[in-house]
């Protein structure tokens, strides 16, 4: 990821480097053993899906089921085990995985198309 601070008038803001193809990433994972503990939350895994290069998809998927991520999101629920998780809570760990992670892109319901995140900045 590049940043880029600083600039004649201020700052910019940090803009991530979207290269190669894009690759809707479920921030909720739609494995069949997380999907009644999201409902219950009242979270639609189809609605929450970040547009991320695929290598960096490869990258949090590597592995057995679901890789790294889905091992983050199953910790998570074992923690939690037989409560209900309120849909804020839900929605502060997505992010927070997310910023762990290191990934980062426009939100889009899988069912729309990916848009390009527009014009990006970089200075040297």
């Amino acid at each position: 990821m590049t940043f880029h601070f600083r600039y004649r008038q201020g700052f910019l803001p940090a803009f991530p480097r979207l290269e190669g193809k894009l690759i809707k990433h479920h921030l909720f994972p739609q494995a069949q053993e997380f999907r009644k503990w999201f409902t219950d939350s009242g979270i639609d895994v189809h609605a929450w899906t970040m547009a991320i290069p695929e290598q960096v998809h490869l990258r949090v998927h590597r592995g057995a089921n679901g890789g790294l991520w889905n091992t983050a999101w199953r910790q998570f629920m074992n923690a939690n085990f037989g409560l209900r998780v309120p849909r804020e809570e839900m929605m502060r760990k997505a992010f927070d995985l997310a910023y762990r992670f290191d990934i980062v892109g426009p939100i889009v319901p899988y069912g729309h198309q990916v848009v390009s995140p527009g014009p990006q900045l970089f200075a040297d």
